[in-house]
């Protein structure tokens, strides 16, 4: 896991590296380039070492034809590519990386992992800018003139060009939590959409594969889970695994290898909390468990948000922020964590059930369901737009669809920060190709009913937890803002999404 940063814009000078610095360094802290002059461009990398952790691997790294990337994400299948393209054993998937990215044949499909690639020629051509299948690594640009620049952050094009906040960015983050249409908070700055590359365009297209799997024969789901999780476990330094009591973490703690490290932080009696001491007690496992003062909270919500420049998503990312500052002091530099599972098999049950219950679609009742506030007719346009080119799914494919193209990066992009804040690799067992391709196979009768979504998987941990455990009611993620922001008395009875949105505002107005 790293930070990224190129631009061939004149603009750009030597002087600037201080900003570059001051908004990338905090995800690679064990390795930074400094701002390099390299093929007419100025490129900065920070680097987090995983896969590796040689000097030798650090980037900008460069491939055989001349050309140097930027490459920030992990490839977990890399020996097996490397022993079918490169036919000699190779330990870093940075190197893979620069062997098979040259060949005419090279396919970013074939990877399973996250990442995000900036590759130039040696003439200074932007030969790659490409970004995972799900999104799962983020990746930034603005353009200006004829000239590029792009970066792992936003917030570093942000300072460097002096660009103001956009109002349909803000706008789409009250009513979604996050500009999904806009790609970013600032003006001109743009998202690299998932699965597609700005020079050779889409290599993964969603929409063509969701409607064509379930007809075909279920693997063993199980196993095919655990394949991916022990994936995620190939690493040369200290794995741990976020814990709370849902289904998704616990069926990832049941199916990885042993004797891990499990982290859990939240308010004092929070029920995650609470389960987690019992469990700890119970199974005397090494879970290391965080209660969070209110002040602790708000001291490092601030302080995020001043390193982001964005207005964060939910509360959550505070709490993440805090464990990965705690699991980074004890040594560990990537945490497993549940996110995908939700979308890939219907787990937002109040969404999934009314879409599995009414034939026919309409954009304006989803939005109802899923948005945050109440939509404005310019955003339930581009709905619109969206669900007309998807018109021939049935309404469940369709908000499984919105789901993971559009609510899943949110969820990677605060994951990601948040536990990058700290100096820590998040990684996500759900969002592999394989765990993806097998969960298309399950029809809507398949994954809910009128009770529970995510029927296959809560199946599993019946194995593990018992037949009471899984089916239990969902809790979610209960900070009471008001209480955190206390000293503040008109807060007192405020809706806890409103309060959360004007603090964040308020705390982007000081930026």
């Amino acid at each position: 896991m790293c930070g990224i940063f190129a631009s061939n814009d004149p603009a750009i000078n030597m002087s600037h590296e201080k900003i570059i610095d001051k908004y990338l360094a905090f995800r690679g802290p064990d390795n930074n380039s400094g701002l390099l002059n390299l093929n007419k461009w100025k490129v900065f990398h920070s680097r987090l070492s995983i896969i590796a952790p040689s000097k030798k691997y650090s980037q900008p790294f460069f491939c055989d034809d001349g050309s140097i990337i930027l490459y920030n994400g992990e490839i977990f299948n890399y020996k097996k590519l490397s022993n079918k393209f490169i036919k000699k054993n190779i330990i870093s998937d940075t190197e893979l990386l620069s062997k098979i990215i040259i060949r005419k044949d090279f396919d970013p499909n074939l990877i399973d992992g996250f990442f995000s690639i900036i590759r130039i020629s040696k003439e200074g051509k932007l030969l790659n800018c490409l970004r995972d299948r799900f999104g799962v690594k983020p990746l930034f640009y603005y353009k200006r003139k004829e000239y590029i620049t792009i970066s792992s952050e936003a917030s570093v094009i942000k300072n460097l060009f002096q660009l103001k906040f956009s109002s349909d960015g803000l706008n789409e983050y009250k009513i979604f939590r996050y500009p999904i249409f806009s790609g970013s908070y600032f003006k001109g700055v743009r998202s690299v959409s998932s699965g597609s590359c700005l020079i050779n365009k889409k290599f993964f297209k969603l929409i063509n594969y969701i409607n064509l799997k379930k007809k075909k024969r279920k693997k063993n789901l199980r196993s095919v889970l655990q394949k991916t999780i022990k994936s995620r476990e190939v690493s040369d330094v200290p794995i741990g695994i976020l814990l709370s009591s849902g289904i998704d973490s616990n069926i990832i703690r049941n199916l990885s290898s042993k004797d891990k490290s499990y982290f859990c932080g939240g308010f004092k009696n929070d029920p995650d909390i609470i389960f987690c001491k019992k469990l700890k007690n119970k199974e005397k496992l090494n879970i290391n468990i965080f209660e969070i003062k209110p002040l602790e909270f708000v001291k490092k919500f601030k302080k995020l948000i001043k390193l982001r420049c964005e207005p964060l998503s939910v509360p959550n990312e505070v709490i993440l922020s805090i464990i990965a500052d705690k699991a980074k002091k004890q040594g560990i530099k990537v945490l497993l964590s549940g996110e995908g599972a939700d979308e890939f098999f219907a787990g937002y049950d109040r969404i999934y059930r009314w879409a599995k219950y009414n034939k026919k679609f309409n954009s304006l009742e989803f939005s109802k369901y899923y948005c945050y506030s109440k939509i404005d007719s310019k955003n339930l346009k581009k709905l619109n737009s969206f669900f007309n080119k998807i018109k021939n799914l049935s309404t469940f494919d369709k908000v499984k669809a919105f789901f993971i193209k559009y609510h899943l990066p949110i969820l990677l992009r605060r994951l990601d920060f948040s536990l990058m804040s700290g100096g820590v690799e998040g990684r996500e067992p759900f969002i592999s190709k394989d765990v993806f391709f097998e969960s298309l196979k399950y029809n809507q009768n398949d994954l809910i009913d009128k009770i529970h979504g995510k029927k296959p998987l809560r199946k599993i941990l019946e194995k593990y937890m018992g037949k009471n455990f899984p089916y239990r009611k969902k809790i979610g993620f209960p900070v009471k803002l008001n209480k955190i922001f206390y000293n503040d008395l008109n807060n007192k009875n405020k809706k806890n999404y409103d309060l959360w949105f004007e603090k964040n505002i308020a705390e982007i107005k000081k930026l």
